[in-house]
């Protein structure tokens, strides 16, 4: 699975959970997505529990960052990263 595959299910992961009121709000793969709204931080957790759950891997506690999970951009390429780790690739 690429980045930009695991970036596009994660939107709609987001745009269906966290944006449903505000569907027209648009956002970039770059864009920080705690400072622009989009999530709060029961709502990283609730991203970090779809994540492992979608790409089958557990999600590391000390993995939880902002570089990791701060952007769209950022998950994806955690998430490619992580599944070639563990051989869910």
């Amino acid at each position: 699975m690429t980045e930009t595959e695991v970036a596009a299910l994660t939107r709609a992961y987001i745009v269906e959970n966290f944006l449903y009121m505000r569907r027209d709000f648009r956002f970039q793969d770059g864009d920080s997505l705690l400072v622009s709204g989009v999530v709060d931080s029961l709502g990283i957790m609730e991203l970090v529990e779809f994540i492992g759950a979608e790409f089958g891997f557990e999600v590391d506690p000390a993995e939880i960052t902002e570089e990791n999970f701060g952007t769209l951009a950022g998950i994806a390429r955690y998430v490619v990263a992580k599944r070639a780790c563990t051989g869910t690739a």
